[in-house]
């Protein structure tokens, strides 16, 4: 199974859902959110590890392809997220 190194070193598994929820969570349709986790997925299948930042990165590049706005609000939310735990 693919693990994701989070930014603050930790590991966890890969997890669908995850991308699912936040591609929706962004105004994502939820047949758009299941080919961009179709197309994530396909691309990180053969990596043991990927960090957080690739997989992000991955999933603006495919969710820009099938809802550009729910990928600028995707990328709003990931950065406005990154700056709240920088600040604290």
């Amino acid at each position: 199974m693919v693990k994701v190194k989070k930014r603050n070193g930790r590991i966890e598994d890969f997890m669908e859902s995850k991308i699912t929820t936040g591609c929706q969570k962004a105004g994502a349709t939820a047949e758009e959110a299941a080919q961009v986790v179709k197309d994530v997925s396909m691309s990180i299948v053969n990596m043991a590890i990927v960090p957080a930042e690739q997989l992000s990165q991955m999933v603006v590049t495919s969710l820009r392809k099938v809802n550009n706005a729910a990928a600028d609000a995707f990328v709003k939310f990931r950065d406005e997220k990154l700056k709240t735990k920088k600040s604290e």
